[in-house]
């Protein structure tokens, strides 16, 4: 990193970003004090005892951290004070949100009465935890009180999960009338007629066979159906698309990829790496990668609008049993989460939310955890190593130093979690086992900083999709296939996401055998080529060489309309100025052949005709026929010129927008206050 970092104090800050987002956390405390150690007359312990240690040897580095005595007693002294620090349930709080919500309900303000009756579901303690309230049974009461409310806002759906989960929780069923009305009422919003019947009957049976309640009861439910054809379909405001298909088979060699990508470069190489490729050509809109997850984490101020585990926007969340900290959208995904890793986080998460560390942080413990033990967490580490670049021999010493800290603090909050089980002693001292989970941590904290991807939604504030529609950065996650992918401040992909699942679409047509680039933030239409190369060469550790930079392409207020053409000529790959005389004839200086750019001229004039019919698509929200246009524009485009061309980069624009509507998309609804 030495021979292109130019300025060390923003590679400093960029890498310490990617370590603590928060500089009032405890771990910034922790680390001057540990520091104060190797200050004074041993300020060269990081160059001659720390620095030593080969880079990429992480356990070693780690280990100094317990054992070496510059250092290791204000290490264990802190460690041994790691207890479990989260927000428990409280019975109490849970029914008084309850009665709220059932005041609000009545009094037909039906969004606030959903928000309280969520937080009495969120609060509630599981049952028989507090037998003074509800008898035990606040769980079940919450999630009963909340069915109505779903069906107040014509939510059969959710309030029928509501109603079974109430069940599952304690809820008196048997012999209880009122739990079969509202069973039909559920079966009657989402069309299940006959088993809407069928509930009235054991509706009519268990009520004595009153028939005037039976009456009520299909009054009610009539009502329903009327409010519920009349619903604003728009009113659903959450959307999460069907994945879309590969283009091609899948690649036997790169996992969830299109057959028309392939792996080139080596690891060995310091510049490039392992890349991505086109086996074949790939055109405009072609989806080229399907990739979930390798693992993901939602930033901290999402904890409370989006499920821990899948990303979906909550409407009516699930908790885990024991804290209150994390929500789920359905009981699969808490199940899955809470079987999980979160049975290792739960208790530990508000006090890693308290040290300030990043989300990257939050990731490598993630990573950890969800391998559900440590010889399969082992085993992800070495993968992992062997797919990601870590640039551990390029690291200064201190930055090293302070993720080994990292790394010691994480690996603490696992002991005490009992990631490696019930543990003979109380002491922070690894064993060999957690020494070598330690050094997965550590190298996770390095590699994570070059290689993982921030995760979003399109947002839409207004009636409009697209003219309100805003990114929306909601987590972060690694994808295996995806970190392959080189650089270019002219991407060759189009990126989105449903949920945790990355998708990629081809942007522009490209060659077969040419690298396929994704943009890592530094877009030349928005950054001028000074500040992309100092952000690339700071936060990610190169210098970038890319066309763009190297013909200094100007931002996107003063772009070109008028590109470089192809000469026309089969076996010339030259390019050439667009003519400035009415004449378009003109001579090739490299086939010295005189050509005729005029149809080349009218291909151009066509690609902004189907560029404008693609726009005029979005504005009337025609997301699949303004994609069709704006693909056939671009391919065009690059038959017979190069880029720059504003239209066209106006055009590759609009289509990273249609594909961004067709995954997760949140509507947020008027007068909701839902950030």
């Amino acid at each position: 990193m030495a021979t292109i970092d130019n300025d060390p104090l923003f590679t400093s800050l960029c890498s310490s970003k990617t370590l603590q987002s928060q500089q009032e956390g405890f771990f910034n405390a922790f680390y001057h004090t540990v520091a104060e150690n190797f200050t004074g007359k041993s300020e060269h312990w990081l160059r001659d005892v720390f620095g030593r240690v080969v880079p990429g040897d992480d356990c070693t580095k780690l280990q100094l951290m317990f054992e070496d005595p510059t250092v290791c007693f204000e290490v264990l002294g802190t460690l041994e004070h790691v207890k479990p620090v989260f927000r428990g349930k409280d019975a109490k709080f849970s029914w008084q949100r309850r009665e709220q919500a059932l005041k609000l309900l009545h009094g037909g303000k039906i969004q606030q009465a959903l928000l309280m009756a969520c937080q009495a579901v969120i609060k509630a303690p599981p049952q028989g935890i507090d037998l003074h309230i509800d008898q035990g049974m606040t769980l079940a009461c919450a999630l009963w009180t909340r069915s109505e409310v779903l069906i107040g806002a014509l939510d059969g759906k959710r309030a029928l999960v509501d109603l079974q989960m109430a069940a599952k929780a304690g809820f008196p069923v048997k012999e209880n009338a009122e739990y079969y009305g509202r069973m039909a009422k559920c079966y009657a919003l989402i069309g299940e007629m006959k088993r809407a019947e069928i509930s009235i009957k054991l509706y009519h049976q268990l009520s004595g066979h009153n028939d005037y309640a039976q009456g009520r009861l299909r009054e009610d439910i009539e009502t329903l159906k009327v409010l519920k054809s009349e619903e604003d379909p728009v009113k659903s405001h959450y959307e999460r698309r069907t994945l879309p298909r590969l283009s091609g088979d899948e690649s036997k060699e790169l996992c969830s990829a299109s057959s028309k990508l392939k792996l080139s470069g080596s690891r060995g190489d310091a510049s490039k790496g392992q890349y991505i490729v086109a086996a074949e050509e790939l055109k405009p809109g072609e989806t080229i990668l399907v990739e979930s997850a390798y693992g993901a984490c939602l930033y901290q101020k999402f904890f409370g609008t989006h499920c821990n585990q899948c990303f979906a926007r909550l409407v009516a969340p699930m908790a885990c049993p024991e804290c209150c900290g994390v929500a789920f959208c359905s009981p699969e995904c808490r199940d899955r989460a809470c079987s999980g890793y979160h049975r290792f986080e739960c208790h530990y998460l508000d006090l890693m939310i308290g040290s300030g560390m990043s989300i990257l942080c939050h990731l490598a413990l993630r990573l950890v955890t969800q391998a559900g033990t440590p010889e399969k967490a082992i085993e992800m580490g070495k993968e992992l190593r062997e797919a990601l670049c870590a640039h551990s021999e390029s690291r200064n010493q201190e930055d090293y130093f302070q993720r080994s800290l990292m790394a010691a603090f994480l690996l603490r909050c696992l002991q005490k979690a009992e990631f490696f089980g019930r543990r003979k002693t109380e002491a922070p001292e690894p064993t060999p086992e957690e020494a070598q989970i330690g050094g997965v941590l550590l190298n996770l904290l390095q590699s994570l900083q070059f290689n993982a991807h921030e995760v979003y939604e399109t947002k839409i504030s207004g009636d409009h999709r697209f003219d309100t529609a805003k990114v929306q950065y909601i987590g972060v996650g690694v994808y295996k296939t995806g970190a392959l992918l080189n650089h270019d401040c002219y991407p060759g992909v189009l990126r989105s996401f449903h949920g945790t699942t990355m998708v990629l679409h081809a942007s522009r047509t490209i060659a077969k055998g040419v690298n396929v680039p994704e943009n890592y933030g530094m877009h030349f239409l928005r950054h001028s080529v000074a500040l992309r190369q100092r952000t690339l060469r700071s936060r990610y550790w190169f210098q970038c060489d890319c066309k763009t930079c190297s013909e200094d392409w100007p931002l996107v207020d003063k772009l070109t309309d008028k590109p470089r053409f192809r000469c026309p000529q089969p076996e010339c790959d030259n390019v050439m100025n667009y003519p400035h005389k009415k004449a378009f004839t003109v001579k090739c200086w490299k086939c010295k052949k005189t050509v005729n750019l005029d149809a080349s001229i009218k291909i151009l004039n066509q690609c902004e005709e189907l560029y404008a019919s693609g726009a005029k698509m979005m504005e009337e929200e025609r997301t699949e026929e303004a994609i069709e246009l704006l693909c056939r524009g671009i391919t065009l485009f690059h038959q017979i010129a190069v880029p720059p061309h504003k239209p066209t980069h106006m055009a590759e624009e609009s289509l990273r927008v249609c594909f961004a509507d067709q995954a997760s998309v949140y509507r947020m609804e008027p007068n909701v206050l839902m950030q």
